[in-house]
């Protein structure tokens, strides 16, 4: 076995290696890094500094963000650059990466996390049955649990929850349905995969209910974008009504959904008035952070307060030691308008690239997952966004191309 053939095993497995282990990650993103310099040394890519750069922009904002802090005096979280090496090391693995190989990424990135998701359903319906009578907390306060088990159900719906549906390992709901969403995105707007049209709707099933499950708000809203943009380009008026009535009905299924209606009427109390102030969800826990920004100073919205001194200044603002839970204003936070601005730069970056339905897709759902969660702040949104970002940026982009979709 040749060291190219070592590069092409590693290199597919980047992205599903971080579901399961942030080290096993880095170790794969190291070893592909150093064979690319290693191979790249008789044949050196040409013009790919000036993408390089732009592929950067958020990790300047980081940088910027640590000389604030060093200006202020504050503590130097070299880790927040250390966690970015994606960014710095993507775009010299695409440069030695083949086509083919490209290709083969994608589809065992997708096959991959339809049989993950498929194990961790059927796992979790199997203990929804086992489990029927039990009262499984953990999922919420005891209150809220003691509540939802007072009604009938045919199964356990607590252990089809976010919580309990990764039982085996940590994940973030947001990031897995973000996973899912890309590989929706994949299915139903490339010809990377050809598959017979039940097959192909089965692996999308799987991942629709996969995010109904995982209760993830972003993750939902993103599913309906991403399903009315297909029904909406390239389909017949026919079955723009099918899918219209079938969009519908899912909504239907999502709102009745007993481990996601009770999210959803969380997010709901936030926004009325019928929140009780002791009682602090996610939904009303990030409008808390995202309100705090009006009690920066015009210095601080300009030049910004510093990666470390950002969240400081958040923490006694409002108490929560989080961070934003948007990105932008993050940025905002820690650089000033110059970090808002690459910020912006870098998330629109793919559409200066190449135009098409599947990098539209992409940068909106990926522009709507940051405005609710730090993605770029956490290794497993920064190892997805960087790694299907290169793809548009520093690889071809014709097995990206849209597959007219009439099936």
């Amino acid at each position: 076995m040749n060291i190219k053939n070592v590069f092409n095993y590693l290199f597919v497995l980047i992205v599903p290696s971080v579901i399961f282990s942030f080290a096993a990650n880095s170790i794969i993103l190291v070893l592909c890094t150093l064979i690319s310099i290693w191979l790249l040394r008789e044949n050196r890519p040409r013009n790919i500094w000036k993408k390089y750069f732009l592929f950067n922009t958020f990790t300047l904002v980081i940088i910027i963000g640590l000389f604030i802090d060093l200006f202020n005096q504050n503590t130097l979280g070299f880790n927040q650059i250390s966690k970015r090496l994606s960014f710095v090391f993507m775009p010299i693995i695409f440069s030695v990466s083949s086509e083919q190989i490209k290709n083969l990424a994608l589809k065992t990135y997708v096959l991959f996390l339809t049989l993950l998701s498929s194990i961790l359903l059927i796992a979790g319906l199997a203990r929804s049955v086992i489990n029927k009578n039990q009262i499984i907390y953990g999922n919420w306060d005891s209150e809220t649990t003691e509540r939802f088990y007072q009604n009938e159900m045919i199964i356990n719906w607590g252990e089809l929850s976010y919580k309990r549906l990764f039982f085996f390992f940590d994940m973030h709901p947001s990031y897995y349905a973000l996973f899912s969403i890309i590989a929706i995105i994949i299915l139903l707007f490339t010809q990377t995969i050809k598959l017979k049209k039940l097959l192909k709707w089965s692996f999308i099933l799987i991942h629709v209910i996969m995010i109904i499950f995982l209760s993830s708000k972003t993750g939902i809203i993103s599913l309906f974008i991403v399903l009315l943009a297909y029904l909406f380009i390239g389909q017949s008026n026919k079955n723009r009504l099918i899918g219209v009535s079938a969009i519908l009905l899912l909504a239907l299924i999502i709102a009745k959904t007993p481990s996601t209606e009770i999210r959803l009427k969380n997010a709901y109390r936030s926004f009325s008035s019928e929140q009780n102030p002791l009682k602090i969800n996610s939904t009303s826990e990030r409008l808390l952070l995202w309100n705090s920004i009006a009690d920066l100073n015009l210095k601080e919205l300009f030049i910004g307060a510093g990666n470390s001194g950002g969240r400081d200044r958040i923490m006694k603002s409002t108490g929560i030691d989080k961070n934003m839970h948007n990105q932008f204003l993050q940025s905002l936070l820690n650089a000033g308008f110059i970090g808002f601005s690459l910020t912006t730069v870098f998330v629109l970056l793919p559409l200066f690239f190449k135009r098409n339905i599947f990098t539209v897709s992409l940068v909106l759902i990926v522009f709507l997952n940051l405005l609710f969660e730090n993605m770029l702040d956490r290794i497993w949104g920064i190892t997805a966004i960087s790694f299907f970002y290169a793809f548009i940026i520093f690889g071809s982009t014709e097995m990206l191309n849209f597959n007219s979709a009439k099936d």
